[in-house]
Order: structure tokens, then sequence, then C-alpha cells
């Protein structure tokens, strides 16, 4: 309601929200270590949270509505070059590895570090780079990296069971 009072589907964004702040907090700690829970962490919109992961996935959904249509050919990521572009791309390319290395430690843990990781490194991109810029194959190239970047967390939340709302 503070965030977004004109949010459609409020109901049903706070409860996958809220059912994914806990099954974050109880999937995000080795399987094998005891923790104690906490209401105020899991729900906390910064840190390594379900709900800031979910955040991020809305606020890429947002920048990439804005930005229109994506090309898809042609992109040239050879301009992403500033190096919390390289960090981010890094964290994407290395997704599939992280799956199998979940996959074959049976850790759920793996996949919520990596998220967290991949939502830090896009708010730093976010942060130092403006996406929407006036230099079309520059814009285009930073746009792409936002669709890929929502799509990995996107996976992400999906393989733990969590819902990532397009708008929060």
């Amino acid at each position: 309601e503070e965030k977004n009072p004109d949010l459609e589907d409020k109901e049903e964004i706070a409860k996958q929200i809220g059912i994914g702040a806990v099954v974050f907090q109880e999937l995000s700690n080795n399987r094998i270590k005891d923790y104690t829970f906490s209401w105020e962490k899991s729900m906390a919109f910064e840190g390594e949270t379900g709900p800031y992961v979910q955040y991020t996935h809305a606020r890429a959904g947002s920048l990439l509505r804005k930005a229109g249509v994506l090309k898809e050919t042609g992109i040239n990521t050879a301009l992403l070059t500033d190096t919390a572009a390289v960090d981010l791309l890094f964290y994407l390319y290395e997704f599939k590895d992280i799956l199998i290395e979940a996959l074959e430690k049976y850790e759920p843990s793996i996949i919520t570090r990596f998220i967290v990781d991949v939502a830090q490194a896009f708010n730093r991109f976010y942060h130092d780079n403006t996406i929407l810029c006036e230099d079309e194959a520059e814009k285009q190239a930073r746009v792409a990296l936002v669709y890929a970047t929502k799509l990995v967390l996107k996976v992400g939340l999906d393989l733990i069971g969590i819902k990532a709302p397009d708008r929060m």
C-alpha cells in the first residue's frame, strides 16, 4: 500500500510476497545447519530476502514495460563494458552451472544465494547506468541485459517454488 497505492490485485501480490518470504528464508539456509526464523528478516525488502529478489524482478519488469519493444537480433553486447554490466553478465553466465551444482548437492540454498547475488548485481547495474538512454544501440544492449536478468530471477524463483510478480 505504501510503495504502490494504485497496484491492482494487491491481495494476491501480498500473498505471493508473504509466502515467498517464508519459503525463501527456509530454503536460503544450508539444509544441514540450524538457524532461527525471523519474521522481520524474512519480510524485509532489503538484504538477502525473497521480497528483495521479487522486488528486483518487478523493477526489471517495470523497466521493460517503459522500454517498449526489444529487438530480437542485432543487439551489440560489446557496448556493455562498465564494471556493473560486466559483473552482471558473469553472474548470468554462471546460471547453468549453479543449477547443476544445486541439483547434484540437493541444496536449494545454492539457488537462493545465487539469485540474491544476481539481484544485487542488477541493482548496481541499474544504479550505475541509465537504461533508457538516448543512444539506441546502447539502450537495446542494456534492455537486453535487463530482460536476461528478469528471466534468470523468474526461473530461479520458480525453481524454489516462489512466484515472481511483475508488479509490486
